[in-house]
């Protein structure tokens, strides 16, 4: 009985020196807010960047406020290879119909459905071409501040092929698992990406999206991917991150950089922890500001489930 009593004894001390840490968000002033990326491979999109604020986390968001929080008026621009490349405001009211067709499938905004008139900052001339091992410096000058990040775009290592396989139950009779293959190259460090899009909607990302070949350097590999869309009314819950029989999936897999990599990495490591989870810090590459400038080197893959 002693010996247990001293290890409860034990357990209260420490317990009782642990420190409760809060993070200083409720006053802090908002900071600007980065998303932007640049793309080389198939059907390369153009390079943008979305600014934003930053807003308390117990703050309210309506559609008025929501509108406020896109920095307008800001100076962007793109160097590679000694060029500069101006990036130019643009809002989702004044995109033509075929524009907001773009937009929604590759972008995941569907700019009919929003209130909110949503803002970017795009390569209008269509001459910033991203390119395999090209480095990409990003420059805003917004409300009297610099802001500076740089990110690449690494080599392709492709995907082989996908294919779908069935389950076991009858719950899944309708539903595949895709299975992806790929043959690691060995002789660097590689980081990916992916997304999927149903039926030509638009592309998302499931809950975990991106691998590195940190065990896997020069192997063969298979592995599954889960489906990023989801689940309509009235499905199994059990489906989730399944392809349902006869849709049509594209596959968008992309090589990122190591930095692009750990902004990717903590960012959905943050979005998965519940309410008592411990406190997760994003690391962002855009100096003095919150987000990511990212490269992306892609690959596209369509198959129909079956």
């Amino acid at each position: 009985m002693r010996p247990i009593i001293l290890f409860f004894l034990i357990v209260l001390f420490f317990s009782s020196c642990e420190r409760e840490f809060t993070p200083e968000i409720s006053s802090a002033p908002p900071e600007l807010v980065v998303e932007g990326y640049i793309e080389a491979g198939q059907n390369p999109i153009p390079a943008y960047v979305i600014l934003t604020k930053s807003k308390p986390f117990f703050g309210e968001l309506d559609s008025t406020s929501f509108a406020d929080l896109y920095v307008h008026d800001a100076e962007v621009t793109v160097t590679s290879n000694d060029t500069i490349y101006p990036l130019t405001e643009i809002c989702l009211q004044d995109l033509t119909p075929t524009q907001k067709a773009f937009v929604k499938q590759f972008l995941g905004i569907e700019p009919d459905s929003i209130k909110a008139n949503i803002c970017m900052y795009l390569d209008m001339t269509f001459q910033l071409q991203g390119h395999s091992g090209g480095q990409y410096d990003l420059k805003i000058v917004s409300e009297g501040k610099t802001h500076e990040a740089t990110t690449t775009i690494p080599r392709m290592v492709p995907l082989d092929s996908i294919n779908f396989k069935e389950l076991p139950g009858e719950q899944f009779q309708d539903y595949r698992e895709l299975h992806a293959y790929m043959h690691d190259l060995g002789d660097a460090k590689d980081y990916w990406r992916y997304f999927t899009s149903i039926n030509d909607s638009s592309y998302v990302t499931a809950s975990f999206s991106i691998y590195d070949d940190g065990f896997i350097s020069g192997q063969k590999l298979e592995f599954v991917m889960n489906n990023g869309q989801e689940l309509a009314e009235g499905e199994d819950p059990f489906a989730y991150g399944l392809f349902k029989l006869g849709d049509t999936l594209s596959l968008k897999w992309t090589t990122i950089d190591e930095a692009h990599h750990k902004f990717r990495k903590t960012a959905e490591f943050s979005k998965a922890q519940g309410p008592f989870s411990s406190y997760v810090r994003i690391k962002g590459n855009v100096s003095d500001a919150l987000g990511v400038w990212g490269g992306y080197n892609v690959q596209y893959l369509k198959k129909i489930v079956q």
